[in-house]
């Protein structure tokens, strides 16, 4: 009381007290300001801001309620000093502003726990936690005091989000240890998917609480900026999409280096090049910030669709000095299996397609020309060189055919069913040749036998010499079922037969031969003067072989 009838005194106390309101007054001026944080902060930054922001407070609070500053308060109301009215108002703003920090406080520890799988799980593990997560922040959205505005809930949800790019990150790269090029290209892109998930599935549990907040009319909304929260993951998404694709792209045009095509090495090469100059660069790849990646994405597409197109033009210049279909087919499959789109593959089928035409009316007019007096291998008989001449026609046919087969959709159009039929003729007129043929010949077989019941020695009528009298026939009957028995044509008993007994027979023929030109050589050697003597040998000799009947058994 003293003090506060003094108005010196009361002049000081007053003077003091303005320093603590200015000073409390810049406390509070501080806290209200726009905090700066940095971009990548997670959810515990939002908790640690809180807990100093509170110590802050309750500091300022206990000092407060010193006896010090009670005692000028109290001299302040005595004298009814108008600073009461200041420091009022200014007391009523610090104890809310404590009590936000303490109730914020209370709530994000409650949220604490369903934060820690963003920082210690990876992205596959951790779309399991987004839901009850999610749930969470709505329950402090739907229940707190002072974190219910939707710049706090914003907030919270923004460091989210960068608390999973963070996480993905260091999944992708071993927590900084490898980069994208240090691992398997599969590994990386199944990390990816996996990260590329997360963010679908966080995108998906957030709007399906949304939707049922909407639903419940008693419920707070998520009246917040879905492009403010999730615009930086979906930012990163694209980055991610970007790396898959030049995975993708270099993995489908890795094929070339493995290629069996002559003259692909060209290529394959200009593509290691493109490939080893993208790995140069020393930027991340995964910091979705760095504009540099785009400027390079964008050369090394331009650079991949320039090979693309030198790649089809070697292609059509391949084509375009293969004559032959099968052969083409068989270069079109290689290109096929390279697994590289957009070559025209199934374009240049087509044009094939149109070449193997015109190769069946080859085929046809050639049967038409031939086929009384075909065109008969070397050493082959007659009968099976004209199935082996309608084979070669036929196979000249069939295995384009067969290779047509194996592409679907090329024999589906209106000008493939036009020579199908046209392909349907010309084999089945060359398999009835080949039948026709191979039914005369095992008919004709049987009149084979006949020459062997032919006597094996007869006289001849020109020059009255003895010679063997094997048939000819009968020799190339043997080749004749020898080259059908290696077609895999049937073969009726009797050629069997023969067949096995072609040996023997080709053994006493020989014996024959010799013993002819034996008995002429030992004649020839009789003199003159030794003829008269030698008679009676050579007549018992001529009667003896006229006796048998030299017979084939």
């Amino acid at each position: 009381m003293a003090a506060a009838n003094s108005a010196e005194t009361t002049e000081k106390i007053e003077a003091c007290v303005k320093v603590w309101i200015k000073q409390i007054e810049q406390v509070l001026a501080e806290s209200d300001q726009l905090r700066k944080e940095a971009d990548d902060l997670g959810p515990r930054a939002e908790l640690d801001h809180w807990k100093k922001r509170m110590s802050r407070f309750n500091y300022l609070l206990d000092q407060l309620k010193t006896p010090d500053v009670s005692a000028v308060l109290g001299v302040l109301l005595l004298a009814k000093s108008k600073l009461i009215k200041s420091w009022r108002e200014l007391d009523i703003r610090i104890t809310d502003a404590a009590n936000e920090a303490k109730d914020n406080v209370k709530y994000l520890y409650s949220l604490e726990r369903f934060c820690d799988p963003l920082y210690n799980s990876d992205p596959v593990s951790m779309v399991d936690a987004i839901p009850a997560l999610i749930n969470a922040i709505k329950m402090i959205h739907s229940i707190s005091r002072y974190y219910n505005t939707s710049e706090k809930i914003t907030s919270l949800f923004v460091k989210v989000t960068n608390q999973m790019i963070t996480s993905c990150k260091a999944y992708i790269t071993n927590n900084g240890s490898n980069s994208i090029w240090d691992q398997p290209h599969q590994v990386v892109t199944d990390k990816i998917k996996a990260a590329i998930r997360l963010n679908q599935e966080y995108q998906r549990c957030f709007h399906k609480t949304k939707e049922q907040l909407e639903q419940t009319p008693s419920q707070r909304k998520f009246d917040i900026s879905e492009m403010y929260i999730f615009g930086k993951f979906d930012t990163f998404q694209r980055r991610l999409n970007k790396i898959l694709e030049m995975f993708d792209t270099i993995t489908t045009y890795s094929a070339l280096q493995d290629s069996k095509i002559e003259g692909l090495e060209t290529i394959a090469t200009r593509f290691q090049a493109i490939v080893m100059n993208l790995k140069k660069k020393h930027y991340s790849f995964l910091d979705h910030r760095r504009t540099d990646f785009d400027v390079d994405y964008e050369e090394f597409c331009k650079s991949t669709s320039e090979l693309h197109k030198q790649l089809r033009t070697f292609m059509e210049n391949t084509f375009d000095e293969i004559q032959n279909t099968e052969k083409a087919l068989n270069v079109l499959e290689k290109f096929e299996r390279l697994g590289i789109r957009d070559l025209g593959i199934d374009e240049r089928y087509q044009h094939i397609l149109q070449n193997y035409g015109r190769d069946l009316e080859m085929v046809s007019s050639i049967y038409a020309k031939q086929k009384l007096d075909p065109p008969i291998g070397r050493n082959m008989p007659p009968v099976a060189g004209r199935i082996m001449w309608a084979r070669q026609l036929y196979s000249r046919i069939q295995r384009p055919m067969d290779l047509f087969k194996k592409h679907e959709g090329v024999l589906s159009t209106k000008e493939a069913k036009m020579i199908i039929r046209n392909f349907n003729r010309v084999a089945r007129t060359l398999l009835e040749y080949e039948i026709l043929y191979h039914h005369n010949w095992m008919t004709k077989m049987e009149y084979a036998r006949a020459g062997l019941k032919a006597l094996l020695l007869v006289r001849s009528s020109v020059t009255g010499q003895l010679v063997v009298n094997l048939d000819p026939e009968i020799l190339t009957q043997i080749r004749e079922t020898d080259c059908m028995k290696r077609m895999n044509l049937e073969i009726p008993p009797f050629a069997a037969q023969l067949q096995q007994k072609q040996n023997i027979l080709k053994q006493d023929y020989d014996k024959l031969q010799l013993m002819l030109s034996e008995n002429t050589r030992i004649r020839a050697k009789i003199q003159t003067a030794f003829e008269q003597m030698a008679m009676p040998h050579v007549a018992k000799v001529r009667c003896f072989i006229h006796s048998k009947s030299w017979k084939a058994v």
